[in-house]
């Protein structure tokens, strides 16, 4: 009974120092041995968190709005020991949009000690304007007739529409479907001023002021110039829309 109970201690005792331990993973295998050796490595984890806190401070976006993914790394070195600093740019001046490449410049104690090159396929999310319904060519579009929808705008124009106060008023240039995503050249602000129409002609200048009837040779738009004819003399001149009675004229 005493040489059983002996070679069960003597077993027990034999797993207990024989058997390994939990296998340690081959990252936190390197973080010990570049600690060991008064080095540390930077997570990619922290390099994917400033990738993105740069996209968002230059896209003007919450985080919620930013999706990264195909996020590599490249040239992360062990540096020394220290307080970490970390500066990031674009090497070259791109819209950061789809593919987005930035060095990310790491300096410990103020000293810089490494270059690290990082790269992702974003896409950005942001509420663009819609059409609500069916929209035919030479409508006027009213408030009723748009929503607004979080879309990826990676995938759309940058003339895209995310404010509906620009969109009301203006006129349908080509049909548009239900719920489509509104663009700048979909639409185009409606002349005041039609072809044939009578107007004054207004000439001015700081001592003088000068009125003569007229008449429009094209479509007129606030602000723009626009080609009429004066009666009086049947020169046909420019002259810039005030409103849909009164054209003003150099002398």
């Amino acid at each position: 009974m005493n040489k059983r109970m002996y070679f069960l201690v003597l077993l027990v005792f034999l797993l207990a120092f024989c058997v390994p331990g939990p296998a340690r993973s081959s990252s936190q295998s390197r973080l010990m041995e570049t600690k060991r050796k008064g080095y540390q490595i930077v997570p990619e984890a922290k390099f994917r968190n400033l990738f993105k806190e740069y996209l968002c401070c230059h896209l003007r976006k919450e985080k919620s709005d930013i999706l990264i993914s195909r996020f590599k790394v490249v040239g992360n070195k062990p540096v020394p020991w220290g307080k970490l600093a970390f500066r990031l740019f674009q090497k070259q001046s791109k819209e950061l949009k789809a593919y987005v490449r930035l060095v990310a410049i790491i300096s410990v104690n103020g000293i810089v000690r490494n270059s690290v090159y990082l790269s992702g396929w974003i896409d950005v999310f942001d509420s663009v304007v819609c059409s609500s319904r069916n929209l035919p060519k030479g409508d006027i579009i009213k408030r009723e007739d748009l929503y607004l929808a979080k879309k990826n705008i990676s995938y759309l124009s940058r003339n895209i529409f995310t404010d509906t106060n620009k969109v009301v008023g203006l006129r349908v240039r080509h049909s548009i479907k239900q719920d489509m995503p509104l663009e700048s050249w979909m639409l185009e602000r409606p002349p005041i001023l039609e072809k044939g129409d009578k107007v004054t002609i207004l000439f001015e200048t700081k001592n003088l002021r000068i009125t003569v009837p007229g008449k429009v040779l094209e479509k007129g738009y606030l602000g723009k110039l626009v080609r009429v004819e004066n009666s009086m003399s049947c020169k046909k001149i420019f002259a810039r829309v005030v409103n849909k009675a009164t054209v003003v004229a150099d002398f």
